[in-house]
């Protein structure tokens, strides 16, 4: 399974599926296309089945996603519809027409048409796909209630008739939930005294899973003791809830009795490993998943709360947002050896691509499909970048760059002097149209995390 990662709540209503999927979907053949406003009007719910021909795993996904289908929309009568979408997997050719053409027939939903290379590969990226089958659910106004339900539904089979599955519709995904209101009312001190939900109003809240039992736990815990007591000795609006209790620890600890809180968080999180450290903002979203990865780059705790930006500087790179070059496209402005102004122009013109980005994952609620910098000072991050991608030294001149290290170290350099913000939009639009020279990364410089493993 996919490790889990940072997301984005959203707040607002989610992408237009015509904006999604484009003007007309598939139905039945290759040939035959139907407006897509017209046939997803109505909807409630709408589930993206991101897989591929060639893959024997999506089409033994096929067979118990089929009984869920027809279980809902046939028997039922939910207002439910599924868009299949051609993932674009690294490493792999892009689906023949033939091929699509007989996967299409034995699909009795939609599908985004199969010219349309470039909504597939923004979907893909959109949606953080990194294995497949994958299915997401969006809700009537585009908005993610459920980043992969694949599991569940491959459970199906186990099932001969569907119906325990297909009665839990719709499947919002807990993790979507408020998280403040799965921790229960009342907390514990190492000495006995309760503390109430009630007086957290306002903090942002570490919830720690971990086990005291263990080396790694008790080292980490160790690290965490610092940066809480440094954090909150400078006043910062936070608090750590332990899931397991223990008079030992300075911070708050849920009750032994909160079993029922446990579980949900449990399943919430979809623990696998420990320790393991989310922390969520005053209003109960999740800030990120990876607080122990912060803890550990971020000892002093000098880039709290660690919330999610549209625009970082690769030469200070935040320690939330560590890791996440290896997993995720990635458009970069190198102007470390420009002077003030051009450094200050660079970040004007990224910001308002970076922004948008930004806030259409946060609208569709699933994680950011591109991450944005600029470099403004040289660093080591900085240079190996420079390096791997044979950029040369820094010059008086920006070069824009957009890594695609998932897709075995594969980037991309723009082809001009002057970088401004539709110059910048039009790059990634030529990337995601494939019209671009792809290039890959030097291996022999794969020491930083910028140009790491290919996996």
């Amino acid at each position: 399974a996919q490790p889990i990662r940072r997301v984005k709540m959203a707040e607002a209503t989610g992408v237009p599926f015509h904006e999604l999927f484009g003007s007309t979907l598939c139905k039945g053949d290759i040939a035959t296309e139907v407006g897509t406003k017209a046939v997803l009007k109505g909807k409630s719910h709408v589930g993206i089945f991101f897989g591929a021909a060639w893959s024997g795993s999506c089409k033994q996904f096929m067979e118990p996603l089929v009984k869920v289908y027809n279980k809902l929309v046939e028997e039922k009568g939910k207002s439910f519809e599924i868009v299949y979408v051609p993932a674009t997997v690294p490493g792999r050719p892009p689906e023949d027409e033939a091929s699509f053409k007989e996967l299409l027939s034995t699909m009795p939903w939609l599908a985004v048409p199969l010219h349309r290379k470039a909504t597939h590969k923004k979907l893909t990226r959109r949606f953080q796909v990194r294995q497949i089958p994958m299915l997401v659910l969006l809700d009537a106004d585009g908005k993610t209630i459920h980043r992969d339900i694949t599991p569940a539904v491959t459970h199906i089979i186990e099932d001969a008739d569907g119906d325990t599955f297909a009665g839990q519709f719709p499947w919002a995904e807990k993790r979507h939930t408020n998280i403040k209101q799965m921790l229960g009312e009342t907390f514990l001190k190492g000495d006995g005294t309760e503390v109430s939900i009630g007086e957290l109003d306002g903090k942002y809240i570490g919830v720690l899973l971990s086990a005291t039992w263990h080396w790694q736990c008790r080292r980490f815990q160790q690290m965490l003791e610092y940066m809480y007591e440094k954090l909150k000795g400078e006043g910062k609006q936070f608090e750590i809830i332990d899931m397991d209790f223990s008079g030992e620890v300075p911070w708050l600890c849920m009750p032994q009795k909160s079993f029922a809180a446990k579980q949900r968080l449990g399943e919430a999180f979809r623990v696998e490993q420990c320790p393991m450290l989310v922390i969520i903002d005053p209003e109960g979203n999740v800030v990120t998943t990876e607080g122990v990865e912060i803890v550990t780059k971020d000892t002093d705790g000098e880039c709290f709360p660690w919330t999610p930006k549209p625009l970082y500087d690769l030469s200070t790179l935040e320690p939330e947002i560590l890791g996440e070059m290896n997993d995720t496209v990635t458009c970069v402005i190198l102007c470390e050896g420009c002077d003030e102004e051009t450094k200050k122009s660079m970040t004007e013109a990224m910001m308002p691509v970076a922004e948008e980005a930004f806030q259409a994952a946060k609208l569709s609620g699933c994680e950011a499909g591109m991450l944005f910098f600029t470099a403004t000072e040289t660093s080591d991050v900085v240079y190996q970048l420079r390096m791997s991608c044979e950029l040369g030294e820094p010059t008086g001149t920006p070069q824009l760059v957009v890594l695609d290290i998932p897709d075995s170290g594969a980037y991309y350099v723009f082809d001009g002097d002057n970088v401004d913000t539709e110059n910048i939009r039009t790059f990634i639009e030529d990337y995601d149209e494939e019209r671009l020279e792809r290039k890959e990364l030097q291996e022999d410089e794969e020491e930083d995390g910028t140009a790491g493993d290919q996996e």
